[in-house]
């Protein structure tokens, strides 16, 4: 199996605003996803986001957990759509 090269590193910068809300995903590790039975991206799976956040201290306010969802969403989005590419080729 050929491993794909990695990317460019990609240098970016975010708001202070928009730290919370990447911390709070990060913290998760990708250990936090819902998949259909199919194998698409359904979104974050809430309750283990909740168990994840409560071991590591990590306690979002509303502003934090609706940047959250809308990251999420986004990624969950971006996922399906190249799944969907891929699946056509």
């Amino acid at each position: 199996m050929d491993l794909p090269e990695a990317p460019e590193e990609n240098h970016f910068e975010i708001f202070r605003c928009h730290v919370p809300v990447l911390e709070a995903f990060f913290a998760l590790d990708g250990c936090a996803w819902q998949f259909t039975g199919m194998g698409d991206l359904i979104g974050l799976d809430y309750q283990a986001a909740e168990v994840i956040w409560s071991r590591l201290q990590i306690d979002p306010d509303k502003d934090t957990f609706m940047g959250l969802m809308l990251f999420s969403r986004t990624i969950v989005n971006i996922v399906n759509e190249l799944n969907k590419k891929r699946q056509k080729t």
